[in-house]
């Protein structure tokens, strides 16, 4: 409750105020946790200051008075009507003190006073939120009535700020550790598109290369070393090295070119085949920059645009070239003019947007082939594509058909003339059948291909997620399962019993756990499972019908462990091996808790 010089009148903002009081000290998430030297240590000092032979600091909920430090009494929580510093709360004072309880009508006859531990004396100074909301109070206890000095009281206000100060930092300390967390998962995540990304590299007939400023290779894909057919890597060697002088000097002057002006450009490059030939490549080359904005090197992309090169030149009008080209592509190509509409669609966009022919579609609005959802991104990309100040390329987003059926596309964006006008060309693909089948690699990469399961990599990161999320009132309990004898019993029966043992077990395992808990095979005979909201009780009845769950007359010993919050998941996880191991020395068909 905030502190002032009156009271607050009473009514729905006194409420208000308690509902916000009661949301700050929640979320310092201090209520039962267990001691801390830090507390206990401000908790000492407070009695020694005043010369009280009891002290503690108290939080107060909406049902309860709860110490989280004490010293001198042997109290752990009290109803919050009998809570001496549920008054300092709404006392609107610096230090509440009652100097003789025996005096005061309010407290005369209170339980602590004509009982243990028979207080005469109570002085509390009230810890505040820099929002000026009471979480509680340090406090000192006497059996004797006394008087605080001013300078004791000086004293109790300090140390009331020093604990919210605690509070403040541990808070912090949860942060920290939830931002490491979120980390790792985050890099992770880049070294898992790092890994596609080079599968992608090493897969395409496309030429991708880097260069620094003075031209050496500091990237080349396997299509581009496949077509130098060099014995020696292209990295750290410069076009000079693999081409002719006067192919290499092309190569370099439109490579400075993209580096003195900052900006992306298209080249048709020539360059020698192995067998003779010469090929004509479509060079998309573009700036890299360093943090800062300053030009480092040289990107491209080329592909090999020999064929197209010999289309175009059979015509004679460069409209007439453009058209052949996109008629024929296998990309749907749509051409937005300067007013948002429609001007151009191939067969292919045709086929893509649902319509039976071009006309169906002229001069509709672009915006109508995209959802509602991203029209306003779609508008701006198209107005900065138009200007000139962009050029989009492998986007991935969404097409919304006439039917209102939505496809996954990628595209590229470009600002082209069409017929005399400034228009927006997109190159459009189809891509649904990739994405799904990227979701159904992430589904393998994910899943035991025995049992079904997760895998050790998924376990760890969805746990590793659950755990950085908002915290729990329950702890997780981590339990590590191991099949007993399941090396004899493979031995004996064979593989495929063994196969069948372990498939039978996860299925049965996964029927009896709850929709919220995270069942994987750890590896071998071994299985884990992460048990959240879980108290220990709760954990040991799951654990045991996880026991039971083995079948052919067989069993499984499990150790199990519930997760602290300044634990790592590893740390877990090494703690329930042990108890594994407990369990097993106990005579196996066991569950044993550490």
């Amino acid at each position: 409750m905030r502190l002032s010089g009156k009271r607050s009148d009473p009514g729905d903002g006194r409420a208000d105020t308690e509902v916000a009081r009661l949301l700050a000290l929640d979320a310092f998430e201090i209520l039962d946790t267990p001691p801390e030297k830090s507390f206990d240590g401000l908790t000492s000092l407070a009695a020694y200051l005043c010369d009280a032979p009891m002290a503690a600091v108290t939080f107060i909920d909406s049902r309860r008075q709860w110490l989280k430090s004490r010293h001198g009494i042997d109290l752990t929580e009290t109803p919050r009507e009998l809570s001496f510093c549920a008054y300092a709360i709404g006392a609107g004072v610096a230090v509440l003190e009652i100097p003789d309880t025996h005096l005061d009508p309010r407290f005369a006859t209170h339980p602590m006073v004509v009982g243990e531990p028979y207080l005469r004396f109570y002085a509390g100074a009230p810890i505040l939120t820099d929002e000026g909301y009471c979480l509680g109070t340090i406090c000192v206890m006497d059996r004797r009535p006394k008087t605080l000095s001013d300078a004791q009281r000086a004293h109790l206000q300090t140390l009331a700020r020093q604990v919210l100060s605690l509070l403040q930092l541990r808070s912090r300390a949860r942060q920290y550790t939830s931002e490491i967390k979120r980390r790792l998962a985050a890099d992770e995540a880049l070294r898992q598109q790092q890994h596609v990304l080079r599968g992608v590299l090493e897969h395409t007939d496309v030429l991708v290369f880097a260069k620094d400023v003075d031209g050496r290779f500091l990237m080349a894909n396997h299509a581009l070393q496949h077509v130098t057919r060099v014995d020696r890597p292209l990295i750290g060697g410069t076009d000079y090295d693999f081409f002719p002088r006067d192919v290499a000097d092309g190569y370099r002057r439109n490579d400075r070119r993209i580096m003195d002006r900052g900006e992306l450009h298209v080249f048709n490059e020539e360059m020698v085949h192995p067998d003779g030939s010469v090929h004509t490549y479509r060079s998309t080359k573009f700036p890299l920059l360093d943090d800062v904005g300053d030009v480092i090197g040289v990107g491209g992309v080329s592909t090999d645009v020999t064929e197209l090169v010999t289309a175009r030149a059979a015509h004679a009008a460069a409209e007439q070239r453009w058209r052949a080209l996109v008629e024929h592509s296998p990309a749907a190509v749509i051409v937005v003019d300067a007013d948002g509409e429609l001007a151009y669609v191939n067969p292919e966009g045709v086929a893509l947007l649902g319509a039976d022919s071009a006309e169906q579609v002229a001069s509709m609005p672009a915006l109508r082939f995209v959802p509602a959802r991203i029209q306003r991104l779609t508008k701006a990309l198209l107005d900065e594509t138009l200007a000139g100040r962009q050029s989009v390329r492998a986007r991935r987003g969404v097409l919304r058909r006439l039917d209102g059926t939505e496809v996954a596309v990628e595209f590229h964006a470009t600002a082209v003339n069409h017929s005399g006008e400034q228009s927006v060309q997109l190159e459009v693909r189809d891509v649904s059948e990739a994405a799904a089948a990227h979701a159904e690699l992430k589904h393998v990469a994910s899943t035991d291909p025995l049992t079904g399961l997760l895998n050790r990599r998924a376990w760890d990161l969805r746990v590793g997620q659950m755990l950085a999320g908002p915290a729990d009132t329950a702890p997780m309990a981590i339990a590590v399962i191991d099949l007993d004898n399941f090396k004899s019993y493979n031995d004996t029966r064979g593989h495929t019993a063994g196969d069948a043992l372990l498939q039978q077990f996860a299925t049965a395992a996964a029927a009896v756990i709850r929709s919220t808990d995270v069942l994987a095979r750890w590896g071998g005979e071994e299985f884990i499972v992460a048990l959240p909201g879980t108290t220990p009780g709760e954990a040991e009845t799951i654990l045991q019908r996880l026991r039971r769950c083995v079948p052919s007359g067989q069993t499984c010993s499990i150790g199990y462990t519930e997760h602290r919050d300044q634990d790592t998941l590893q740390d877990s996880v090494v703690r329930a091996d042990r108890a594994l191991y407990e369990a097993k020395t106990k005579g196996r068909n066991q569950v044993a808790r550490l």
